[in-house]
């Protein structure tokens, strides 16, 4: 009885050895797989370029220079674009000649 324990005790270790042995020759197909980065698309290239050069501005600032850059404007035209629409706000109830006058004068500052 003792014999066979003893040697149950020495075939284990080799049993378990070669059980080790087959995960590590899988081990590397597992990193092959994630080494292989797919290529961004150019949608994603141009995504990342623009909040790049938004980078350093916050909340509203960062969203236009932004988004106007994804539509290839230039940062002037989109302060002009949000400078109208805060003036066109501020002249909201006016009609006419008091509206167009009232929005004039707030894109003249």
């Amino acid at each position: 009885m003792i014999k066979l324990i003893a040697a149950l005790m020495l075939a284990l270790p080799l049993a378990a050895g070669t059980a080790f042995a087959q995960d590590k020759k899988e081990a590397p197909k597992a990193e092959a797989k994630k080494e292989e980065k797919k290529e961004m698309t150019a949608q994603q290239k141009k995504m990342g370029d623009c909040a790049s050069q938004a980078k350093g501005l916050k909340g509203d600032e960062y969203k236009q220079k932004r988004d106007a850059c994804l539509k290839g404007e230039k940062a002037e035209n989109a302060a002009k674009k949000t400078k109208l629409a805060e003036c066109s706000s501020q002249a909201k109830g006016l009609k006419g000649d008091e509206y167009k006058k009232k929005r004039a004068e707030c894109m003249s500052k």
